[in-house]
């Protein structure tokens, strides 16, 4: 049922763990379920990741994360890699600038970036899943980009579609509640008289 409600894929990027098979580079990952809890007066956000992760380490130890929204599809891919493969090191290196930031490169599909502070006591671990919670401390875009988020729906990564005017949809659906009540009352009165 949920594989048809899309979701933005983010990629999630934390400093923490130096592990000798990323050379330095942040630990990464590609999520689904991240969403904002509240944008007033403090903007929180959360997401959910499957425990045990080199990820979640290091958002533990560095005590923070960047989320990245992204447009490329190839991108999303290398995010998705197995973290113990070479691939996967290869593409931490190939988009991940390397100073220490834990950003994207230019180039590599990035629309805006949250750079968040760990709110562990807040997170809650949920059967081998844990919601990281995070507290917004600074937000900005990657250049000029106005491309739309890379969404996962129905099991695909996809582009969002054709916009939908809410207020069109509603007047025609009140235009039509109108007509069924004065049909309504139409019977009504025939059958009184």
């Amino acid at each position: 049922m949920m594989r048809r409600v899309p979701h933005p894929l983010i990629v999630i990027l934390a400093q923490g763990t130096k592990n000798p098979l990323h050379s330095g580079l942040p630990s990464g990952l590609l999520v689904s379920s991240f969403n904002t809890i509240t944008l007033n007066p403090t903007p929180y956000v959360s997401f959910n990741l499957k425990v045990p992760s080199s990820t979640y380490q290091s958002i533990q130890t560095s005590g923070g994360f960047v989320a990245s929204a992204i447009s490329n599809p190839h991108t999303a891919r290398d995010f998705f890699l197995r973290k113990e493969s070479v691939e996967y090191r290869t593409a931490l290196r190939k988009n991940v600038v390397d100073d220490g930031r834990s950003i994207l490169r230019d180039g590599k599909g990035g629309i805006w970036w949250m750079e968040c502070s760990f709110m562990e006591k807040e997170s809650v671990k949920v059967g081998d899943h844990i919601v990281v919670i995070g507290k917004v401390m600074r937000a900005g875009h990657y250049g000029e980009s106005r491309d739309q988020v890379l969404i996962y729906s129905e099991g695909k990564y996809r582009i969002a579609g054709e916009r939908v005017d809410v207020t069109v949809a509603t007047t025609q659906r009140q235009e039509g509640e109108e007509f069924e009540n004065r049909v309504k009352r139409e019977a009504r009165s025939e059958r009184q008289q």
